[in-house]
C-alpha cells in the first residue's frame, strides 16, 4: 500500500513533469521544426489582418521619403498588395518570410526578416509609366524600388535558442520520467485496489494544467509588450498567438486527461466494492455450508 504522503509527492511530480514535457514537445514539434512552423505561420500571414499589416509596412518602408508616393500607394496599391500576399503569385515570398521568422526565433544570433517584393515592384515599375501627371521624382523613386526589403530589423524578434534547447531536452527527460511514475502508480492502484492513488493523481494533474494555463495567459501580454509596435506588432503577435494557441490546446488535453484519471478512480472504487461484496458472499456461503 502506498502512503498518502507518497501518493501526493508522486502526483505533484507527475503533474509538473507533464507540463514540462508538453512545453518540450511543443518547442520541438512546432517552433524548432521548420516545416511545421512554416505551415502554421503561413496560415497566419495569409489572414486579412496580417496581410494588410505587411502591405502597410512595405509601403511605409518603400515610400518613406516620398509623401506623394506614399499617399498614392496607400490609396491604390495597398489593397491590391494585401490581396497579392494571399495569392500563389507571391506564395514563395510568404513562405520565405515564415522561414526567416523561424530562423530569427531559433537562431543563436539575432536575425533580420526580409521579404522579396520583386513580384510586386516589377509590375509597379511597368505601371508607373501609364500614370498621368506623375512627377519625375516619384517616377524615378518607383524605378529605384528594391527587389527585397527588411520587414523586421535584426533583434526585432527575440531568440529562444538557448532556453529552447534546454527545454526540449528537459521535456524529453521529464516526459519519460512522468510516464514511468504514472505507470507505477497505476499498477499500484490496480494491484492494491487503491482508488485513492488514481483520484489524487488525477486531481493534481488537472490542477497543474489549470495553473499552467493561468500562467500562459498571465505572461502572454508582458511578452507581447516587448515586440515592437504598429504593423510589426500585428504581424509578430498574430504568429505568437497562433503558436501559443497550440500550447494551450496541449495543456487542455492534459487537464482533460486528469479528469479521465479521476473518473477511472471511481470505476476502480466500484470494482473494489464489487470484489469485496463477492468475497462477503463467498464467506456467507461457506458459513451456510459449514452449518
Amino acid at each position: 500500500m502506498m502512503s498518502k504522503r507518497t501518493i501526493i509527492i508522486l502526483s505533484v511530480i507527475v503533474s509538473v513533469f507533464l507540463v514540462l514535457a508538453s512545453i518540450g514537445i511543443w518547442l520541438e514539434r512546432q517552433i524548432f521544426d521548420e516545416e511545421r512552423f512554416k505551415t502554421t505561420a503561413v496560415d497566419v500571414i495569409k489572414t486579412g489582418q496580417v496581410r494588410e499589416a505587411i502591405a502597410d509596412e512595405i509601403i511605409i518602408i518603400v515610400t518613406g521619403d516620398f509623401p506623394e508616393l506614399n499617399n498614392l500607394a496607400t490609396e491604390f496599391v495597398q489593397p491590391t498588395l494585401a490581396e497579392l500576399l494571399n495569392s500563389n503569385f507571391v506564395s514563395a515570398a510568404v513562405e520565405e518570410v515564415a522561414g526567416e521568422i523561424q530562423v530569427a526565433l531559433t537562431s543563436s544570433e539575432p536575425q533580420a526578416v526580409a521579404i522579396d517584393i520583386s513580384g510586386i515592384t516589377g509590375p509597379l515599375k511597368t505601371a508607373v509609366g501609364f500614370i498621368p501627371n506623375l512627377s519625375s521624382e516619384v517616377e524615378n523613386a518607383v524605378k529605384d524600388l528594391p527587389a527585397s526589403i527588411e520587414l523586421i530589423e535584426k533583434g526585432g524578434i527575440p531568440s529562444i535558442f538557448s532556453i529552447g534547447l534546454i527545454m526540449m531536452w528537459l521535456g524529453r527527460l521529464t516526459g519519460i520520467s512522468a510516464l514511468v511514475i504514472f505507470g507505477i502508480m497505476v499498477w499500484k492502484a490496480i494491484a492494491n485496489r487503491q482508488s485513492q492513488i488514481l483520484r489524487t493523481l488525477g486531481i493534481y494533474v488537472s490542477v497543474g494544467a489549470a495553473v499552467f494555463l493561468v500562467l500562459i495567459w498571465a505572461f502572454s501580454s508582458p511578452i507581447l509588450s516587448t515586440i515592437g509596435s504598429g504593423n510589426i506588432r500585428v504581424i509578430v503577435s498574430s504568429i505568437f498567438e497562433a503558436f501559443i494557441g497550440i500550447l494551450i490546446n496541449q495543456t487542455w488535453a492534459i487537464f482533460a486527461g486528469g479528469l479521465v484519471i479521476i473518473g477511472t478512480s471511481y470505476l476502480l472504487r466500484l470494482w473494489r466494492e464489487d470484489a469485496a461484496l463477492e468475497v462477503t458472499k463467498d464467506k456467507e456461503e461457506e458459513i451456510k455450508e459449514a452449518a
